[in-house]
């Protein structure tokens, strides 16, 4: 408004009156406007988002999009953050604890006589001399035990406790999804991997797309298909073109961000 006014002083005043005139009513139906959406709540819906946003933004540790992070602990441990990841690292007198805000860890903790805990939004993952990891699914938590022991906490319900090689996905409500063996190639990210077992398609290009920037689509028509192999995620561009020569799918993409795979 101040650099209109400025603009405004060269022109002669009665072609500036009105337009500085105009400039402010609608400045003025603007803040009507805005006053309108809080008093009416739409901002409010946003809220929680615009905080979880912010949460994220001052986290002690992040990812970008394909960066992968390993971080020696001040006890010793090792904390390993996936792509697109932030978390908070709190170590306290009687407690070691992360929270995790999104995206997935892998965490192996040292010997100390402090209990060592994982946070998400639904509740928390106390390890029992371990090596695991937690990974925020919106709604949910995926927690995976490689080796010893966990107890998963939800907000809500019964704990649950997990032996090496199990895993489990829970909620603020309770366990959605009980034990029941590590997927294949669980926690490979870690060395710049990702392992397939005659994976479908689509679960596979959901999993890749979190290391790349933009989208990848997969089509209904080839979502089905089955792949195995252990892909390089340095390269996201060459895992797509191995896929595309192995499977009978096609890639096209409509800019370098968003690629679609479909039917040959």
């Amino acid at each position: 408004m101040q650099a209109l006014e400025r603009r405004l002083n060269d022109v002669p005043g009665e072609l500036a009156g009105p337009a500085l005139a105009s400039a402010r009513a609608s400045r003025r139906r603007t803040l009507k406007l805005l006053t309108l959406l809080l008093s009416a709540g739409a901002v409010g819906t946003m809220l929680p988002e615009l905080e979880s946003g912010w949460q994220i933004a001052r986290a002690d540790l992040r990812t970008a999009t394909g960066e992968r992070r390993r971080v020696k602990l001040a006890d010793g441990g090792t904390l390993d953050i996936n792509t697109a990841s932030a978390v908070n690292v709190d170590y306290g007198a009687d407690l070691r604890r992360l929270q995790l805000l999104t995206g997935e860890i892998l965490v192996e903790t040292a010997a100390d006589p402090r209990p060592f805990e994982v946070h998400s939004g639904h509740g928390a993952i106390r390890a029992l001399g371990t090596r695991f990891s937690v990974h925020s699914l919106g709604g949910e938590t995926h927690v995976a035990v490689l080796e010893h022991a966990v107890e998963i906490r939800p907000h809500e319900g019964p704990a649950l406790r997990l032996e090496a090689g199990q895993q489990a996905i829970f909620s603020a409500q309770g366990i959605v999804v009980p034990a029941n063996p590590v997927s294949p190639g669980e926690g490979a990210w870690r060395d710049g991997k990702l392992i397939a077992i005659d994976r479908r398609l689509d679960d596979f290009l959901a999993e890749l797309e979190r290391h790349r920037p933009g989208r990848i689509v997969c089509a209904p028509g080839v979502g089905g298909l089955r792949l195995s192999g252990v892909f390089r995620l340095h390269d996201t561009d060459a895992v797509l073109d191995n896929i595309a020569a192995s499977l009978p799918v096609k890639l096209r993409y409509l800019t370098r961000y968003w690629v679609r795979a479909e039917e040959r």
